[in-house]
């Protein structure tokens, strides 16, 4: 079983510790593909000349032009590049993040013990040094099994994440996926419903939806934070999608019946309000935060309501076929 992995790249800055991390692995990558979607090229620029060519001869590492149009088309121009020549599973690997030597030893192992989409492990939250300085808060019963392999299910993924609007799974650079989900990846939507913001929970809770979820109860890698991040912006779009993504994933575990009416209900009662009173006066979410109280009281039409304000606000309306690069 191979595995390619995929650097939606934009930082220069982590290029040395991401390479050594991945020189290092017990189990190598088959292929590394590094979409660059920097202002100036510098991955294409930087891996192209020595020393670090010669430093990394022994990956299979290949570097193209990312789409330069977002974050998240850079994801899909690399599922689109990793389809056309798939391995087994591949791994969304980001930039600044570090994946420790056992990762993909480990991943190996979590998708050869059973028949799952999706393997998460747990990893740290570090400084931007790469100090750890905290855990997510995994559900007890899950961090105190005592087997370090877990096959967990959707009812209780959506119970304990998007029903509880939070995310203890992680992100997308502590995951790997069979080759089969490349497609559905590439449109972050459940039962009809976007998930934009919240593209890496989406995803494993899609991937879970007709087999479990491997979870790896082992910390095998680091979330960088910075004051870069997006969540170092309270009010910038990319923290309002995610509250509006919850509610978005609420409601698609209810329509799947993965979430009770009463939980679904429960959790948007406490949610909507909240969203419109912290984001309801700013300008882009005007229409949004006047029928997200309505939402949370379920009256009728609401939903109906949000749903169609959500498909504009989110950019699933407009959203484009692949491939975004010629």
């Amino acid at each position: 079983m191979q595995i390619t992995t995929l650097v939606p790249a934009y930082k220069p800055k982590y290029l040395i510790e991401l390479l050594t991390a991945l020189r290092h692995q017990t189990v190598k990558p088959a292929r590394v593909i590094i979409s660059d979607d920097s202002p100036d090229q510098a991955f294409v620029a930087a891996l192209s000349a020595e020393p670090l060519k010669s430093l990394v001869a022994d990956l299979a590492i290949e570097v193209v032009a990312g789409p330069r149009s977002g974050a998240y088309d850079n994801f899909r121009h690399l599922l689109w590049l990793f389809r056309q020549r798939p391995t087994e599973l591949f791994h969304l690997l980001l930039d600044d993040d570090i994946p420790y030597p056992s990762f993909y030893e480990r991943h190996l192992l979590a998708h050869s013990s059973g028949q799952v989409n999706v393997a998460v492990s747990r990893r740290w939250t570090a400084t931007e040094s790469g100090q750890p300085i905290r855990d997510l808060p995994v559900p007890e019963a899950v961090a105190s099994f005592p087997q370090r392999l877990l096959e967990l299910r959707a009812e209780l993924l959506f119970q304990h994440t998007a029903g509880r609007s939070g995310n203890w799974l992680g992100e997308f650079s502590n995951a790997t996926f069979r080759a089969a989900m490349a497609e559905p990846l590439d449109d972050p939507s459940l039962d009809g419903i976007c998930f934009t913001g919240l593209e890496d929970l989406g995803a494993f809770l899609k991937a879970s939806v007709d087999k479990p979820l491997a979870f790896i109860n082992e910390h095998l890698g680091f979330f960088r934070t910075s004051a870069a991040q997006h969540s170092a912006n309270p009010m910038g779009r990319p923290l309002k999608l995610a509250h509006l993504a919850y509610l978005a994933l609420t409601l698609s575990g209810r329509r799947l019946g993965l979430l009770s009416a009463e939980a679904a209900a429960q959790n948007i009662a406490g949610l909507a309000p909240l969203i419109a009173h912290r984001y309801g006066a700013q300008e882009d979410l005007a229409a949004l935060g006047a029928v997200l109280p309505a939402l949370g009281r379920g009256e009728p039409g609401a939903e109906a309501e949000f749903l169609a304000l959500w498909q504009v606000y989110s950019g699933a309306a407009a959203r484009r076929a692949l491939p975004l690069v010629a």
